[in-house]
């Protein structure tokens, strides 16, 4: 299973035993930075960086090994004019079955992933990633509605924070961009229930908390207050790029966007109320895995994108 983020691509050689249960044997991650492009487009660069880390990934792979391959898209290929350029190799030249996710869908997989692993039953799953925040309300643990905003990390990086270490102006304009777009699409919290958090941003977040590069069991389940969140951004908005770099816990290559990702998490604990979110580890690709482990799982009507729509421009494949 490949899955194409916005930030960085996620290769996985999934062993799954149809209603059983499924077991990650091999897990690789390479940053693409396929939202850094121009707005609505992918870059050409992203595009090759996505296309090798592809490439290698399956040389890797055992010949005639009978397996399904299988990659699933998230906001920065659905939001791009040229989506073809990346998915018309992806499906002609290495024969993989590619899913767009919907915003919906892409936050149903993810609050999918989280209720599998958490015992939630009422609240809000939001999952921040580096083209889109995608929210989804639990209501007796069932989605109850989903809101997808275009405020990912590396998108608010690029359009807001320019000056190093970023200037007041920036944050404020940054933060103020966030208030107005969770005003507009933000789904009202049930009223009590926890907040969880998915996605690279709230994993650094666990991970900066603890001081260490922590793995993803020690950081799954963790809570992260206000205060606690308010502080790490606080510290890492006064020192330049390449401190940041330094921070223990924080990997080099997130250091330029999680100061934006921070903020984009501090404005939806002051948006929905809640005072702590509860970090979940897993995401749309577990989401995904267990939906295929459990046919009718969850009532998402996803389809691979067909080798037509691969050179059509952007439209919804789910």
């Amino acid at each position: 299973l490949i899955e194409l983020g916005s930030n960085a691509a996620r290769l996985l050689l999934a062993d799954v035993v149809m209603g059983n249960g499924y077991r990650v044997m091999c897990h690789k991650r390479v940053q693409t930075r396929l939202a850094s492009g121009p707005e609505g487009r992918l870059s050409g660069q992203a595009i090759r960086d996505t296309l090798a880390a592809v490439r290698r990934f399956l040389r890797s792979l055992p010949a005639g090994n009978g397996m399904t391959s299988l990659a699933v898209a998230t906001a920065a290929v659905r939001d791009a004019e040229n989506r073809a350029e990346l998915l018309s190799p992806l499906i002609h030249k290495y024969g993989l079955n590619v899913v767009v996710l919907s915003p919906h869908d892409e936050a149903c997989l993810g609050a999918l992933a989280a209720l599998h692993n958490l015992p939630v039953r009422d609240g809000v799953i939001f999952d921040l990633g580096g083209g889109s925040l995608q929210l989804a309300r639990i209501r007796d643990g069932q989605v109850d509605e989903t809101a997808s905003v275009p405020i990912g990390a590396v998108r608010m990086t690029d359009r807001f924070l320019r000056d190093d270490p970023p200037s007041q102006g920036e944050l404020a304009a940054l933060r103020a961009e966030i208030a107005a777009r969770m005003s507009q699409a933000i789904p009202a919290p049930p009223g009590d229930g926890s907040l969880v958090g998915l996605g690279g941003t709230v994993r650094a977040l666990a991970s900066l908390r603890l001081a260490t590069r922590a793995d993803e069991a020690t950081r799954h389940g963790l809570v992260l207050h206000q205060s606690e969140i308010a502080a790490i951004r606080a510290r890492l908005a006064g020192l330049p790029l390449r401190e940041r770099q330094r921070v223990p816990g924080l990997r080099p290559e997130r250091a330029d966007i999680i100061v934006a990702g921070t903020v984009v998490v501090e404005e939806l604990l002051r948006a929905t109320g809640y005072s702590a979110l509860t970090v979940s580890t897993f995401g749309v690709r577990d989401g995904f895995l267990i939906r295929r482990t459990f046919p009718g799982t969850w009532p998402l009507r996803i389809r691979p994108v067909r080798k037509a729509d691969a050179m059509a421009p952007a439209q919804s494949a789910a």
